[in-house]
C-alpha cells in the first residue's frame, strides 16, 4: 500500500513539475527550471527504478528530497520578491 502511495505521490509531482516548466505563463526562470526539472527526473526515476540507472536508482530520494527543498526556497524568493519588497 505504501508503494502505491509512493508512486502516486510522485506521479503527481512528475505532472506538476511539467507543467510549470512547459507552461508559457509562468516565469520559472533558470533557477526554477531547473529545480522544477530535477524534481521531476527524480520523481520518474522513483516511478520506474531501473536498475540500469545505478546510482539514481538508489539514491533517487535522497535527491528528490534535495531537490523539494530547492524548489521550496525557489518559491519562497518568489514569494518575498512578489509581496515583501514592492510594499517597502
Amino acid at each position: 500500500m505504501i508503494q502505491l502511495i509512493n508512486m502516486l505521490a510522485n506521479l503527481v509531482l512528475l505532472v506538476f513539475c511539467l507543467w510549470a516548466v512547459l507552461n508559457t505563463q509562468l516565469e520559472t526562470k533558470v533557477f526554477g527550471t531547473v529545480a522544477l526539472s530535477l524534481v521531476a527526473i527524480t520523481s520518474f526515476v522513483n516511478i520506474v527504478r531501473p536498475d540500469t540507472f545505478g546510482f539514481w536508482s538508489e539514491q533517487s530520494e535522497v535527491v528528490s528530497n534535495v531537490a523539494v527543498a530547492v524548489l521550496a526556497v525557489w518559491f519562497w524568493r518568489r514569494w518575498y520578491q512578489c509581496n515583501c519588497l514592492g510594499k517597502r
